[in-house]
């Protein structure tokens, strides 16, 4: 059953029609100072049958490649918009790396910045060297095997991201809160030869997948590792 307008309803929505007629009578140049209008519109070119004529098919076709393009343009300015992000953040870490006096300056700002920056869970440095006197959990005996194994998968030099990898590495590097990281990306620390691991952990599994990309994660391997050079030798 047809559900009527009352009648003040209907004479509103006449109302609107008619000024919207009125309105292109008098300027008729309107779609050609708008021409966007015009995409919107649905118009039907009569054909005297079912059949769809084909100005309408190539309108219609036109208005779908249209409409992709807007989307493909939202993507891109959506991904610039978070390279600069990112690019901001790697910057702001390059220069407090700069301004650090000590080793413990590098451990802990990368701990504390990284964490704030990057919205991370967990952050954990694992470096092949001497323990120093008063101990440095991140410097780990050059004979520490897990670490040795861990290092050997870095065969092409890039970070390896992904989600939750095995157990027993899950435990090795995030300890405690292992069960709570969804997904984690893993940096070598060093180039040809990497001697460190940088490890990232966070409770959103859609946060590091196997197919992102890694420049802006390969920086921050670069620039620890070469304050590390700086402090630690």
């Amino acid at each position: 059953m047809t559900k009527k307008l009352p009648s003040g309803e209907l004479q509103t929505e006449l109302s609107w029609e008619e000024a919207v007629s009125r309105y292109l009578e008098d300027h008729p140049d309107y779609f050609q100072r708008h021409p966007d209008a015009v995409s919107r519109l649905q118009l039907s070119h009569e054909t005297g049958g079912k059949a769809v004529s084909l100005i309408e098919r190539q309108v219609q076709v036109l208005r779908e490649q249209n409409q992709a393009l807007q989307r493909q343009l939202r993507e891109l300015v959506n991904n610039a918009r978070e390279n600069d992000v990112l690019s901001g953040r790697v910057h702001r870490y390059a220069t407090a790396m700069i301004g650090c006096t000590s080793l413990d300056d590098v451990f802990d700002t990368t701990y504390d910045l990284l964490r704030q920056e990057f919205k991370l869970d967990a952050v954990v440095i694992l470096v092949q060297g001497r323990p120093a006197v008063g101990g440095h959990p991140e410097l780990v005996p050059e004979d520490d095997k897990r670490l040795g194994a861990l290092l050997q998968q870095f065969g092409s030099g890039k970070p390896i991201c992904g989600g939750k990898f095995e157990e027993s590495l899950m435990s090795y590097l995030f300890s405690g809160r292992a069960s709570e990281i969804k997904s984690s990306a893993l940096i070598p620390l060093g180039e040809k030869n990497p001697h460190g691991v940088l490890g990232l952990g966070t409770q959103d599994p859609h946060r590091f997948h196997p197919g992102m990309g890694t420049v802006y994660l390969t920086r921050l391997g670069e620039l620890l590792t070469h304050s590390l050079a700086r402090h630690h030798g």
